[in-house]
């Protein structure tokens, strides 16, 4: 979306059944970007979104790979957008700058993948069924800190952040929603940010 040329902004969304949540607040963050004249691409990971590569298939190693890979068609500079675990795929991208919604480690997203395994049938996780190399990586991985992220997150959450936004989180919502006063303050600090 948005114009071909100039500096773009590459988009990780949440994974797993986090990006079913937030998909359509992403989506609606960039098309607001995009009508502002920036450049933005939201690429499906191996496994995830549409990709029709099996998730047990994928590690860590291959999604920081497609994320790289994303990057090098991309005109630059591109600045990285993305959300939750997101940001950790983008290690390996050589970004100008990054913008965190609610970044959380691997060691966060395992939790949180054996939480909803447990409160399911004990069988895959939410839906998913991952392999062993995929849930050892995540247990290290840690978002990217170079160069320093601007992190934002939801105003009842109490770790650091470089601003707070009101609202509920969406990835804890029963069903996908989309707050329109959300989309309007991500897309704003985003916006403001790149300025």
């Amino acid at each position: 979306m948005g114009p071909d040329e100039g500096p773009t902004i590459l988009s990780f969304p949440a994974l797993f059944e986090e990006a079913n949540r937030t998909r359509a607040i992403l989506v609606r963050v960039l098309r607001r970007l995009a009508q502002a004249g920036w450049s933005v691409a939201l690429p499906d990971l191996p496994g995830q979104g549409e990709s029709t590569t099996p998730v047990v298939e994928v590690d860590l190693a291959a999604w920081r790979e497609a994320a790289v890979a994303a990057a090098g068609v991309l005109s630059s500079p591109s600045h990285v957008v993305a959300i939750r675990a997101g940001a950790l795929v983008d290690a390996d991208v050589a970004a100008a700058s990054r913008w965190y919604w609610s970044p959380i480690t691997g060691e966060e997203q395992v939790r949180e993948l054996t939480r909803q395994r447990a409160l399911g049938d004990g069988d895959g996780y939410a839906g998913n069924d991952l392999s062993d190399a995929l849930l050892a990586q995540l247990r290290d991985a840690q978002p990217t800190i170079t160069p320093p992220p601007r992190v934002v997150r939801m105003e009842r959450d109490p770790r650091l952040a470089d601003r707070k936004v009101a609202g509920a989180a969406p990835w804890r919502a029963s069903e996908p929603s989309c707050d329109p006063m959300l989309v309007a303050s991500l897309a704003n600090d985003i916006a403001e940010w790149l300025a």
